[in-house]
């Protein structure tokens, strides 16, 4: 079985939110397309992984409601 990240019992049923500062901002919007498409990309992978495959289900149905 691979790795797999397992949240936190206390966070069952919660949401999450995180900040960005302006600084954080500035610096994005310096990056090129080809960095912001590969981080994106990365991205996407990461949370495929770390799903789970009722997860990715759940997703799709939202994403088509």
């Amino acid at each position: 079985m691979a790795n797999r990240i397992v949240p936190k019992k206390e966070n069952t049923d919660k949401g999450f939110h995180y900040t960005v500062s302006d600084e954080q901002i500035a610096q994005y919007a310096k990056w090129t397309l080809l960095e912001k498409l590969t981080w994106l990309e990365e991205t996407a992978k990461f949370i495929y992984n770390v799903q789970t495959p009722e997860e990715r289900e759940r997703m799709k149905r939202v994403k088509h409601e």
